[in-house]
């Protein structure tokens, strides 16, 4: 059901109920840490790749990167739509590569512990994220805008990012370990 990683005898019913939850949660975590971690116009921290990461896990790689995306909802519309990107540099930038991570995410925890498969799984999103940022804007956007896409905006951006999947990859770990979401999914 679904590619799942693991077998599961769970409901279709409480495996929709933890996409969704985690889908909500995600973008919850992204708008709280977009308003509380805000460190300049197009920068902010986001653990909202936590949900991202236990939907990959316990569903699989492909409900994952869906996941992944509709996580990215809330950073798009502040970056992207509402932001520099603007709507189509945002959903290629923003919601492609946050389902970039789902994908991977789900694929190499079939192979590796939690922390080292978000870790692993992020390393795709980052150098696609570097790709739009520094390439991208300066063919798709403005002059004015693009300029603002620094080297060390760029940087700072990916050092943020990788900051907060060390602590989401620690979390997943340790869920992952507790059996904490299979607990919830068993009951």
């Amino acid at each position: 059901m679904f590619g799942m990683n693991e077998p599961t005898s769970y409901s279709l019913t409480k495996c929709a109920a933890l996409f969704v939850c985690m889908v909500a949660l995600g973008n919850l975590l992204a708008f709280i840490y977009i308003h509380v971690g805000y460190a300049h116009p197009q920068a902010a921290m986001d653990f909202s790749h936590l949900a991202t990461a236990i939907v990959s896990i316990h569903l699989g790689p492909g409900i994952g990167m869906i996941a992944g995306g509709l996580i990215g909802i809330v950073p798009y519309y502040r970056f992207g739509a509402a932001g520099w990107l603007g709507p189509f540099l945002g959903f290629v930038g923003i919601i492609v590569s946050k389902a970039l991570s789902g994908l991977f995410f789900g694929i190499l925890y079939r192979r590796v512990r939690p922390f080292q498969a978000v870790v692993a799984g992020f390393i795709p999103e980052s150098i696609f994220t570097y790709v739009v940022l520094k390439y991208f804007t300066h063919i798709l956007l403005p002059p004015q805008i693009a300029s603002g896409f620094t080297d060390s905006l760029i940087i700072f951006i990916l050092t943020k990012s990788w900051i907060g999947i060390l602590v989401v990859g620690v979390i997943a770990d340790i869920l992952k370990s507790k059996k904490i979401v299979e607990t919830v999914l068993a009951a």
